[in-house]
């Protein structure tokens, strides 16, 4: 069983090659629904609120991701110590569920497990990864589907600038995934990185 890892630039694409690594047999784990999870955990839920005030509540008294964003993707020296915080918090709770699923997988069955995280390199889950891809999106396309999130190009560049560089991930990445044009043109791409990474 091979442990695959998807980057790329804010809006790039990710989930989309996950979906066609998917029907390959690849189990995909979004680190993006994980952490959804982690913050549920009332322990996390207690040392926000500690930290930032019942204001990061929503209506059900759990944690408004929309609260949360606000404050640490904010260009400011408090937004970098705020977002340092919570990724102290959160990523070894991320990553032990991730870990915990991957433990569970019948290894003969399953030929690779993808792991989609914004912060693969940061948190360091390339090291436990065969190979790493990287998910190439031109600016523009980028901004479109942000839009479609409800994100402004300004919203998009602040997410991107609390992450490695876009040349940086690319740089570390071992494969690049084109996704520039057409859903076919996308699955050609999959298909050989399927063929060059995990049916050797």
């Amino acid at each position: 069983m091979k442990i695959l890892g998807l980057v790329g630039g804010v809006a790039s694409g990710k989930s989309a090659v996950a979906a066609a690594l998917a029907p390959r047999g690849a189990v995909v784990f979004n680190a993006d629904h994980f952490g959804h999870e982690v913050l549920r955990e009332p322990a996390v839920r207690d040392e926000l609120v500690k930290r930032w005030g019942r204001a990061v509540l929503d209506a059900d008294g759990q944690i408004s991701r929309p609260a949360v964003a606000q404050r640490v993707f904010a260009d400011s020296p408090q937004a970098a110590a705020d977002r340092h915080f919570l990724e102290q918090l959160t990523h070894p709770r991320i990553r032990q569920r991730i870990l915990d699923e991957i433990h569970r997988l019948p290894d003969q069955s399953v030929p690779a497990v993808v792991i989609d995280a914004a912060l693969l390199f940061e948190s360091g889950w390339n090291e436990v990864c065969q190979a790493v891809a990287f998910v190439e999106a031109p600016l523009e396309a980028r901004r479109q589907r942000a839009r479609l999130r409800g994100w402004s190009d300004e919203e998009l560049s602040r997410r991107e600038a609390a992450q490695l560089p876009i040349e940086e991930k690319r740089r570390l990445a071992d494969y690049v995934i084109e996704n520039s044009g057409s859903l076919a043109d996308l699955e050609t791409q999959v298909t050989n990185f399927w063929q060059a990474v995990v049916e050797p």
